[in-house]
């Protein structure tokens, strides 16, 4: 009897021996073509079955054990007016068992997984946009993420991409060569709960912006977002303790005639930190944003602005500073944009201060500046010649703005009053400007 289950025990273990063996054999010399035969046409007829309209296509798959890491050669997956394309994909420390097994939650399951994508390409086609992506990692025990050499680009050239819309609109393309994200809670974020991060960090950006002037303005039907209304909108809670951005590169253009040069405005050396970004708190709560750049490449430009987290109207405060600047370099703008050129005229500071209450704008304006001269220019030619370009410059600068202005003897000068509302045809930003812009023409303005 001992003998007997002695060798029933030996037989067993070499049965179970075997197995392994056996099953250790298949997955090395077998697992690809299970992978790339009925595990991949399975997962692309699945996700057919369940996104009806859209296709899975998955490349050349190949699995490490050792590793515990998925590969696939590229990806592409196409919906509506929508094409994702991808290269490598890399997936490691997956609990795959426990999946198949249908034993664990996503978050339970990929609690050690990390993410190396490459030449990701994302088309929008009914948008023209396109976004590229050359790297993306992703770490879930890091709490990281970081996309390197990203790309918002229009899919066709500027005439194209303004000839697809009957009405004036802004082309954007965007840069980032780096944007690293800290602290990110990969538990909440898969479990659709919450979008939290410590910190998103973008180095070197490049953001350009071109408005087509020469078309009509569309057609009021809806009131853009303001950023209180853009958080709200965001279902789940938001927060992120601090957005930067170093190094950057902002440039804002005009056209006024199609095919020609436009005006442009441009900022460099930007660099931008945005503090307490949430969409859920307290009336105490407030986004802090603080933001300074090359203004023209002639002055530095700073701006302070607060936005409480939780409003019922549009309610910020906003300041800043200009520092001394030769203001001929506002001409390759005002040139093309306003018809306009600065003849002279050199400021030794400027300062800011402004309040919007439910969308209404109070604030001053304070100059400092000497040998203001301007010259208006023909609008067919571009040029300040001509006697009626020549009696309207003036005009202007006998009749209209103050050449200089300064402290007198008793400290006093004039200070511009910032007096606006906001329109419901306007975007955030450009309510912001034209605000501070009705201040600035006061100043000048005798």
């Amino acid at each position: 009897m001992k003998l007997s289950l002695r060798k029933l025990s030996v037989y067993a273990g070499l049965c179970l021996g075997a197995l392994v063996l056996a099953a250790a054999l298949l997955i090395f010399v077998f697992g690809a073509a299970v992978l790339n035969g009925y595990g991949r046409e399975k997962l692309e007829r699945a996700f057919a079955q369940a996104h009806p309209g859209c296709a899975l296509q998955i490349g050349e798959l190949n699995y490490t054990p050792g590793a515990n890491r998925l590969v696939a050669q590229w990806i592409t997956l196409t919906a509506t007016n929508t094409t994702l394309q991808t290269g490598r994909i890399s997936l490691t420390g997956v609990c795959w068992g426990r999946f198949l097994w249908g034993t664990a939650a996503l978050t339970d399951g990929l609690a050690q997984a990390s993410l190396d994508a490459t030449n990701l390409n994302l088309e929008f086609r009914e948008s023209l946009y396109g976004i590229r992506c050359a790297r993306l990692q992703a770490s879930v025990p890091g709490s990281e993420l970081v996309a390197e050499g990203t790309e918002l680009r229009p899919l066709v050239g500027d005439e194209a991409f303004f000839a697809a819309h009957d009405f004036r609109t802004t082309r954007f393309h965007l840069i980032a060569p780096e944007c690293r994200v800290l602290g990110l809670a990969y538990d909440e974020l898969l479990q659709g709960k919450s979008y939290r991060a410590k910190l998103v960090h973008f180095s070197r950006p490049f953001f350009d912006a071109l408005v087509n002037r020469d078309k009509p303005v569309k057609p009021f039907v809806k009131s853009p977002l303001m950023v209180h209304e853009a958080l709200a909108a965001i279902c789940q809670p938001l927060q992120v303790d601090n957005l930067s951005i170093t190094n950057g590169i902002l440039t804002y253009c005009e056209r006024v005639v199609a095919g020609t040069d436009p005006g442009v405005l441009t900022f460099g050396d930007v660099s931008i930190s945005v503090a307490g970004l949430a969409n859920r708190g307290e009336p105490p709560a407030a986004i802090q944003i603080r933001a300074q750049g090359n203004f023209m490449n002639a002055g530095v430009l700073k701006v302070l602005m607060t936005i409480p987290v939780f409003s019922r109207d549009l309610s910020l405060h906003y300041s800043g500073s200009l520092s001394a600047m030769d203001l001929r370099g506002l001409n390759a703008f005002l040139d093309i944009a306003e018809h306009t050129r600065i003849k002279s005229g050199r400021v030794q500071e400027a300062t800011f201060d402004i309040d919007v209450t439910a969308g209404q704008a109070r604030g001053r304006v304070r100059a400092i500046y000497k040998d203001l001269v301007i010259a208006i220019l023909d609008q067919q030619t571009g040029t300040e010649k001509g006697l009626g370009n020549r009696v309207a410059s003036f005009l202007a600068n006998v009749f209209k703005i103050r050449n200089a202005n300064a402290p007198d003897t008793a400290g006093l000068m004039k200070e511009g009053e910032v007096k606006d509302t906001r329109r419901p045809e306007d975007a955030f930003l450009e309510f912001v400007w034209s605000a501070l812009r009705s201040g600035v023409l006061d100043v000048i303005s005798l």
